[in-house]
């Protein structure tokens, strides 16, 4: 998620206002953001104000020249940045407009670090453009195919049996709930031995990139749960046929190459081995976190939700692992933070009333937690947004 400017990390760095100030300024001065990357951060002896006047606009701010420490933040409302704080804007979008306002006797200077800082935009790394053709193949044993190569995408993903491929000389296996892709131009075969196998044949035209193109061929996938979801909507927008159903199976395919691409990249999780053992693992999932949010005002650990629900902790520990990529007590911990700041906005208990409420051993350990994670102490944050 993008962070705002009146979100509880910027306070850091200063402060933010409704749609206009009462401050007078001797210096206004519209900008014109167009660049999303640069080599210079601006800095200035006294406090800057500033708002967005024309589309959206992120604004990079840090208490240190280092772009590993640079933080952005979609300026929302009006804002007041700190003297002595780096800042730099970036346009979301083509380009947008700001106020920039400031005292007459305010110094703004440029400071420049090396390298360039570039924001990532979010666009699709791969796109399906056509489903060519889809098929479901149930081959009998010794089967053969002698070869072929064209111009698509051929992906091919085992529901039952192993299927024997070999691309361009080289040898592969694909067992059931796995995954080979076929590039254009790639000369393959397919074959079974010993037994009966089944699998789904899906012919696209697709645009990647050359680089993930190497992390998806010439190599077998074993597809994640999310992955196999997505291929059991591909076969129920299928039997709907509606142009929106044909979407979902445009869609439905993308999620499955960008789950392999993600795959190819980061440690395996370890997948359900059958859809009843998934669905009784998102069941489990879905009441242990009813349990916490439930007992988020208790001092609610990892050992009371094993006990509860008779699970080990390293059960518990995978579950959560492999459904929201974070450790039960991380993901606890952060819900109680998250909870800490609408007690304070409500203002009906003090710092150690809500340390108490979320069940933290010490209003000490609280204040500790709650600045690791949002950069500033309770007690300062309470006293900037009342």
């Amino acid at each position: 998620m993008f962070n705002k400017t009146s979100s509880v990390e910027f306070l850091k760095y200063g402060d933010v206002y409704g749609d206009s100030s009462d401050q007078s300024y001797d210096e206004n001065h519209i900008l014109t953001i167009q660049n999303d990357s640069f080599t210079y951060m601006f800095v200035a002896d006294d406090d800057v104000y500033v708002k967005t006047c024309e589309g959206i606009c992120m604004l990079v701010v840090s208490n240190v020249l280092d772009p590993d420490q640079f933080e952005e933040f979609v300026i929302h409302r009006t804002i007041k940045i700190n003297k002595g704080t780096f800042f730099n804007f970036i346009p979301l979008g083509n380009q947008a407009k700001i106020e920039m306002a400031f005292s007459q006797s305010t110094s703004i200077i440029n400071k420049f670090f090396k390298n360039i800082y570039c924001h990532k935009k979010i666009k699709p790394t791969l796109r399906i453009n056509e489903l060519v053709a889809y098929y479901y193949n149930i081959r009998s044993s010794n089967y053969t195919f002698i070869g072929e190569k064209d111009q698509h995408w051929e992906i091919t993903y085992v529901d039952s049996g192993t299927l024997y491929t070999n691309i361009e000389g080289n040898d592969f296996e694909v067992h059931s709930n796995e995954l080979i892709v076929y590039a254009p131009e790639q000369f393959h075969t397919q074959s079974t031995k010993e037994g009966v196998c089944s699998y789904l044949t899906f012919i696209v035209s697709m645009d990647i990139s050359e680089d993930d193109k190497a992390k998806i061929t010439e190599r077998v996938f074993k597809i994640s749960r999310e992955a196999r979801s997505a291929l059991e909507k591909f076969v129920q927008a299928d039997d709907s046929k509606s142009p929106y159903d044909e979407n979902d199976m445009i869609f439905s395919l993308e999620k499955v190459i960008n789950s392999i691409l993600i795959s190819a990249t980061q440690k395996e999780n370890k997948v359900a081995s059958t859809p009843m053992q998934q669905r009784f693992e998102n069941e489990l999932m879905n009441e242990i976190l009813l349990h916490i949010n439930q007992n988020i005002y208790t001092s609610l650990n990892v050992e009371e939700i094993c006990d509860y629900f008779a699970l080990s902790r390293s059960t518990l520990q995978t579950l959560f692992r492999n459904n929201l990529n974070v450790a039960p007590k991380e993901y606890i911990s952060n819900l109680k933070l998250e909870k800490s700041k609408l007690l304070i906005k409500e203002s009906k208990y003090t710092i150690s009333e809500i340390a108490s409420i979320l069940g933290f051993s010490s209003i000490h350990y609280f204040s500790r937690r709650f600045k690791q994670k949002f950069g500033i102490n309770p007690s300062e944050y309470a006293n900037k947004i009342l």
